[in-house]
């Protein structure tokens, strides 16, 4: 990985400008691995940034769709097994199908309240890629409602309790 100091310039030979919680950058793969320059402007780069070729394919990364696999073995419900069991990898087209059935399932024998549109949130910079805005529309749409909490696990306690001890946000 080449990390270019601040104000250096930067050839714009395929590298492909980004933002990310650490900063903007640029990118581009060259010689099979991704290669990640900061933006030239930011006079203090984050060092997350040169995380990102490593993390690609860092053994901790879930690359692609797993299921639990007495889940796959027996569907769903309880497994003495869970909590232990091993999880193995699917194509994405098995595992889309896969959700799509289990989310009609639910959703047909115990109302879309049986399901719970959670995310932590993670996100990028741009609202598209919000996560809980995404499970919200999606579930919403394909679904036809569905259960979410409210608040943050940094305020929930607060926002909920500040209001009947000091009025509103408001005031």
């Amino acid at each position: 990985m080449s990390i270019t100091s601040p104000g250096e310039a930067m050839p714009d030979t395929d590298f492909i400008p980004h933002t990310s919680h650490w900063g903007a950058f640029s990118a581009r793969w060259r010689d099979g691995a991704l290669e990640v320059r900061p933006h030239p402007a930011d006079p203090d780069p984050n060092g997350i940034l040169q995380n990102f070729p490593d993390a690609l394919r860092h053994r901790a990364r879930v690359a692609q769709p797993m299921v639990r696999r007495g889940w796959l073995d027996r569907g769903p419900g309880p497994d003495a097994r869970r909590g232990s069991d091993s999880y193995g990898p699917l194509a994405w087209d098995k595992a889309i199908e896969l959700l799509g059935a289990e989310l009609a399932r639910v959703r047909d024998s115990h109302g879309p309240g049986a399901v719970f549109g959670g995310s932590y949130g993670w996100s990028s910079t741009g609202r598209f890629h919000h996560a809980q805005s995404q499970v919200h529309r999606f579930l919403n749409t394909v679904v036809g409602g569905y259960v979410r909490s409210v608040n943050s696990y940094s305020s929930g306690a607060s926002s909920v309790l500040v209001p009947h001890i000091l009025g509103s946000y408001e005031d």
